[in-house]
């Protein structure tokens, strides 16, 4: 089920980079009664390929690494079920307060991380100490990534900061991707000692 998973989720990978070009030099109307429109076959196909990947990865882990009999695997269903849910929510009303509930909950979340981090590296030695530096470096670039997605989303809908700039995209996908690389290469060095 892992590589089912895995597999489902390289190919939405390489599906995304060869029709981004088609969808990039087309519009909507274009596109219309195609594979190629949005609902087409292919872009249903991709969409329905993430939920499953996704899911299947999660689900297959969760079972390889629980203890026989455990329940543990259940969990797996969590992001596999708010990923279907939150991936077509479209409120109809204000919902800015979501966004400082939000904020909220990822800046004690770091700190948590943070308080977690200098109780127990010391627990770890070489390598794997090496490790838990890193993977404290991503996620720290991962909180970077939450508050530039504020200032992205938040900033143009505040009178009052009309007259700043506003965060690029391409520094939100930067930072993501570091953190992700970082808490990826972190984990392997980690594990390295176990």
């Amino acid at each position: 089920m892992i590589w089912i998973g895995i597999l489902g989720l390289l190919f939405n990978y390489i599906l995304q980079w060869i029709t981004s070009s088609i969808y990039r030099a087309n519009t909507s109307e274009e596109l219309t009664g195609t594979i190629w429109a949005s609902d087409g076959f292919l872009f249903t196909f991709n969409g329905a390929l993430t939920f499953i990947g996704l899911g299947c990865s999660i689900i297959g882990i969760l079972l390889y690494s629980s203890k026989k009999g455990s329940l543990f695997w259940l969990w797996g269903f969590v992001p596999f079920i708010a990923f279907g849910f939150l991936s077509t929510w479209h409120p109809s009303q204000d919902t800015s307060s979501l966004f400082g509930i939000g904020g909220g909950i990822i800046t004690l979340s770091y700190f948590g991380v943070l308080w977690g981090w200098v109780k127990t590296h010391n627990a770890y030695e070489g390598i794997a100490k090496k490790g838990k530096h890193i993977q404290l470096c991503g996620y720290s670039f991962l909180y970077i990534t939450a508050l530039f997605l504020c200032m992205y989303m938040g900033t143009p809908k505040l009178p009052g900061l009309a007259n700043i700039s506003i965060v690029s995209g391409q520094s939100i996908i930067i930072t993501f991707s570091v953190g992700f690389a970082l808490l990826s290469l972190g984990n392997y060095l980690t594990g390295q000692k176990m």
